[in-house]
């Protein structure tokens, strides 16, 4: 199976532009692919054939892939005016969202700020925002604020070839060579015969502040429309104890487990379209 998605670009009213890749079906539902931290919208294309049935647009966030870098940290709080942003650029008043890792944690607590926009919400390996304790929040500054000096003097000398950079992004985390090179491909521009991240290096920031456990499910109790959550066989394993922590605080909410790691929806495309296609009625 194959699937087209054509390349297009936002303006938002602040002046950023944020990349898509649109499969162009404007006839059919809306899904709002949303993808995971250091991925950008390339996450999805082994997905996008399987479905065909919706108006698939994958966003490439802010910092990632094609889109802008931000002028500000890249703070939660503010993916939720990004993703804001984005649907006011887009006329989009209500649509199917879908994420994946730290689009997971994004689409969750948005669908839970603005919930008459969201028909249905569907997470891939995330389920909602990243909570700690209070007593970790003066560790958790120290950390952040050292993180970044760290940040701000790291230098790269950039790949000599894609399949170098595709290498150094397996090394990094869970995910097959197949997957990471389309994630690279996206993600690397070419200079001076060298291959350079685009993505922005701030980035790699750790958050200066995490919500309180009840903050986080405080967002997901206001969460109204129906959810579908998708866990890897071999994804994160800390999301089972946060499953038993949190199912209950959600309205309407069932869980499938597909196999795979974290990535599983660039593996095991087929099977996950179908639980997806499944819990939309679209067949």
């Amino acid at each position: 199976m194959t699937a087209t998605l054509q390349e297009r670009r936002l303006r938002l009213a602040d002046g950023r532009h944020i990349a898509l890749l649109d499969n162009g079906q404007e006839d059919r539902p809306l899904l709002v692919a949303l993808h995971g931290w250091l991925d950008n919208g390339a996450s999805f294309l082994p997905l996008a054939p399987w479905l065909g049935a919706f108006h698939l647009v994958c966003v490439d966030l802010p910092g990632h892939g094609h889109s802008d870098h931000k002028s500000t940290p890249y703070v939660f709080v503010d993916w939720l005016d990004d993703l804001y942003q984005i649907t006011q650029a887009a006329g989009w008043q209500r649509f199917i969202l879908l994420g994946h890792s730290l689009g997971a944690l994004i689409a969750s607590a948005y669908a839970g700020v603005f919930p008459e926009q969201i028909e249905r919400l569907i997470l891939l390996e995330g389920l909602g925002p990243l909570s700690q304790p209070d007593e970790e929040v003066p560790g958790q500054l120290r950390r952040a604020i050292l993180n970044r000096t760290r940040t701000r003097e790291r230098a790269t000398s950039g790949f000599a070839t894609l399949e170098e950079a595709v290498a150094a992004r397996c090394k990094v985390a869970d995910i097959p060579p197949s997957a990471a090179r389309l994630i690279c491909e996206r993600q690397l521009e070419a200079r001076e015969g060298r291959w350079y991240w685009r993505s922005d290096p701030r980035l790699r920031d750790l958050s200066p502040l995490r919500m309180s456990e009840g903050q986080a499910q405080a967002l997901i109790r206001a969460i109204a429309c129906p959810v579908l959550f998708i866990r890897g066989e071999q994804g994160f394993p800390w999301l089972l104890e946060q499953w038993r922590q949190r199912a209950g605080a959600f309205a309407q909410i069932e869980m499938v487990q597909v196999a795979g790691n974290h990535h599983f929806h660039m593996e095991n495309s087929s099977e996950t379209a179908v639980y997806i296609e499944n819990f939309c009625q679209i067949r």
